[in-house]
């Protein structure tokens, strides 16, 4: 009888921690990728500042951060392999 007992309880706890493990939700907020294209999206658009004494950005910086990206990047789709995860580094 006590071996039933223990068992069972046995049963139980394993159960509820099944459960509990496949409780969980999707998570909230943006993925992985997602952010990283705000990036891209951001660097694209020239607001990401260059140093920690310059934001928010000037208008006068942005057409400069705007113009060193299209030099960097032309019409490159480097960015978004990066923001997808694809990028050369990523792959071994």
């Amino acid at each position: 009888m006590k071996t039933i007992a223990i068992a069972t309880f046995g049963l139980l706890i394993t159960a509820f921690a099944g459960s509990a493990i496949a409780d969980t939700t999707a998570p909230v907020g943006l993925t992985r990728a997602q952010v990283r294209m705000q990036l891209v999206d951001a660097e694209r658009a020239g607001v990401i500042p260059t140093s920690q004494n310059d934001y928010p950005p000037t208008a006068d910086q942005i057409a400069e951060n705007r113009t060193l990206y299209k030099v960097q990047f032309g019409h490159s789709n480097e960015p978004q392999q990066w923001a997808m995860g694809n990028h050369a580094s990523n792959q071994g």
